[in-house]
């Protein structure tokens, strides 16, 4: 573990983002070179040698991080050259979320390579109960159920579509890992994949996944994530980022693993969930406060990294109708995300209402060609005149400092980075580098990752109030530390990766050693 530590920090030096991509990837070429998978959990062995395709399931009213999160963690797995990573739909047309966002399959149940890791995440239509409940479910003369989308689009329960129920049946029973996320184990279950097995599912609903289905072997409630064969099943949402990285460690070792959650950020407790340590959710809360319509505006630029509008869509999504969140790109066109995912906008900088809280993401784009485009950085700078919050994550401050609103402030980017932002923006107050959140004023900056939900969840705290943001933390399944990251944002209580004092000091010779032996032998 320490050896994967010293790599990790190797990739951490400042470089240019292609210097950063070619060197993590080289460090995961170089672990898979060793072979350092540890086969933990039960999960059966895989062979890694050649590509793995991970199929993820999308289907109407799912919940968007339950896809997007298994997509960016199995992605930064070295892209497509170790995992090829695909949406798979009943059709090519976009698949509506249930709080509005599309998605774009890549293939439909009919042409969809088998999966080696399948995906089954959660949506409304997981089960009828959850549709007649609350989503305005009624069954039609054939007997289905349907119900609604936030934005009134059709959902019908998935087990009444049989083509979906069969292609989970055909892939579950080909797939070399199965996986599902939150109420997506309703769904294994309608597939009889989970007929004498140990489960979980979301927080609160494993008593229903049992009533429901008693050819269940038993049903886990104090589990982030339960392993029984080459089943897992998680509680969904953020434990979707610690179940996929416990996947990660199985199948390619500690050293991709660590690699991973540096790129995406994920906190301490995440990476020891994915251990299997501990079992610490974030606190239950109490009467929710009154709550006022706001506008929610997230640019969506080419190469954007798909987590981070994804988070900050579902935090503020999770509020209600109320709520109004929305995409705005540079132009009325699909976006691909940095990794191939397709997204869509739904209005652009030229007709999109002003936000009350504006969020800038971050992309492949966001140190270099994005800061050049002109329209771009002129409708942030006006959005964040009249906006009650402004805030970025990861490398989305690079756009915040060029639009100059970070002159005199304090700020933070994405760990390794805070030199090339203060050599590139002077003016800047101070860059914090050690805490997840930064606020001044009323800009909020984060880290990225999995940290751009704790931030966009600090600015419902500040801005709704405390119950409202442990509602969404609860809802999102944080961490018990993704909830501190936020009451310890204007302290700086954020805790690096964990590392010991002795550690720390022998990286400051392993690390340069190992980086340019790695680099030599690849040159």
């Amino acid at each position: 573990k320490f050896f994967a530590q010293v790599l990790v920090r190797a990739c951490r030096q400042s470089m240019t983002m292609a210097q950063h991509m070619a060197q993590r990837g080289a460090v995961i070429a170089f672990s898979l070179l060793l072979g350092l998978a540890n086969g933990l959990y039960g999960l059966p062995d895989v062979d890694v040698t050649g590509k793995l395709n991970v199929g993820i399931l999308i289907m109407p009213g799912v919940f968007i991080s339950e896809a997007t999160a298994p997509f960016d963690m199995y992605k930064h797995v070295g892209g497509n050259n170790t995992m090829n990573v695909y949406f798979v739909a009943d059709t090519m047309d976009p698949v509506y979320t249930y709080y509005g966002a599309r998605l774009k399959p890549d293939y439909t149940f009919s042409n969809a390579p088998s999966p080696d890791v399948l995906v089954v995440p959660s949506g409304i239509g997981s089960h009828h109960s959850f549709l007649t409940a609350w989503y305005g479910g009624k069954t039609n003369a054939d007997g289905t159920i349907q119900g609604a989308t936030a934005n009134d689009q059709p959902v019908t329960y998935y087990g009444n579509m049989t083509n979906l129920i069969d292609w989970v049946k055909t892939s579950a029973a080909a797939a070399q890992i199965v996986t599902s996320h939150c109420w997506g184990a309703f769904t294994l279950a309608d597939a009889g994949v989970l007929d004498g097995k140990a489960a979980t599912t979301f927080p609160g609903y494993t008593g229903t996944l049992k009533r429901y289905y008693p050819s269940i072997g038993s049903v886990v409630a104090d589990k982030r994530w339960v392993v029984d064969g080459k089943v897992m099943t998680s509680n969904g949402a953020v434990a979707a980022f610690e179940a996929c990285l416990a996947v990660i460690r199985h199948l390619y070792g500690e050293l991709v693993a660590s690699v991973v959650a540096s790129g995406l950020v994920l906190s301490n407790e995440n990476v020891g969930h994915s251990m299997d340590q501990y079992f610490r959710p974030s606190p239950t809360a109490g009467q929710n406060e009154a709550i006022s319509a706001t506008k929610v505006g997230i640019l969506l630029l080419e190469g954007v990294f798909i987590s981070e509008p994804a988070a900050p869509f579902d935090v503020f999504a999770h509020l209600g109708a109320d709520l109004d969140v929305y995409f705005v790109g540079e132009t009325s066109l699909a976006v691909k995300t940095y990794y191939g995912a397709t997204m869509y906008p739904d209005y652009t900088i030229k007709n999109a209402p002003q936000p009350d809280i504006l969020v800038v993401p971050s992309g492949s784009g966001s140190m270099t060609t994005d800061r050049e485009k002109a329209d771009v950085v002129a409708w942030i700078r006006s959005s964040a005149a009249n906006a009650t919050w402004v805030t970025s994550h990861c490398w989305g401050a690079f756009m915040l400092c060029q639009a100059g609103l970070c002159d005199k402030k304090a700020v933070t980017t994405f760990p390794g980075y805070y030199k090339e932002l203060s050599e590139a923006f002077p003016k800047i107050g101070s860059v914090v580098k050690d805490n997840r959140i930064v606020k001044d004023g009323n800009l909020v900056t984060s880290n990225g990752g999995v940290a751009a939900y704790e931030a966009a969840n600090y600015v419902v705290m500040k801005h709704f109030g405390v119950n409202r943001a442990k509602t969404v933390a609860t809802g999102l399944v944080f961490s018990a530390d993704n909830y501190q990251a936020m009451v310890g944002a204007h302290d700086a209580q954020y805790v690096p990766t964990p590392t010991s004092s002795a550690a720390r000091s022998v990286a400051l010779v392993v690390v340069p050693l190992v980086s340019n032996l790695l680099m030599a032998a690849l040159a």
